[in-house]
């Protein structure tokens, strides 16, 4: 049988991923989790669609068929993380006056 590399490995639903305030997505439509209900062992979960706010219930093992998966957080990029901060966006960052600097230095030299 022939591998296809291009072919992605969907992230498997978990019981974790169902607890509220975490992001779910089919493909097509990005969904958050409102709340969760456990009786007897089995799940109810109330989720919300981001684009339209309609919430619905589903039980967990309707979500399956659903092809419902979680939403990973990105990793940053190695550039990105190669990057020398800007000392002015750190200035800002902090609350210093970053023009401070530059003017008591200008005063000085001249």
């Amino acid at each position: 049988m022939p591998s296809f590399p291009f072919r992605r490995r969907r992230g498997r639903l978990r019981v974790r991923d169902l607890t509220p305030d975490r992001y779910l997505t089919d493909g097509r439509r990005l969904l958050r989790v409102v709340a969760r209900f456990v009786n007897d062992g089995s799940i109810l979960v109330v989720i919300e669609d981001c684009a339209t706010l309609d919430a619905r219930a589903y039980a967990a093992v309707e979500l399956l068929p659903m092809d419902v998966r979680p939403v990973r957080r990105s990793r940053p990029s190695s550039a990105g993380a190669r990057q020398v901060p800007d000392p002015a966006v750190a200035a800002v960052a902090t609350g210093a006056d970053a023009t401070a600097g530059t003017r008591s230095r200008a005063a000085s030299s001249g």
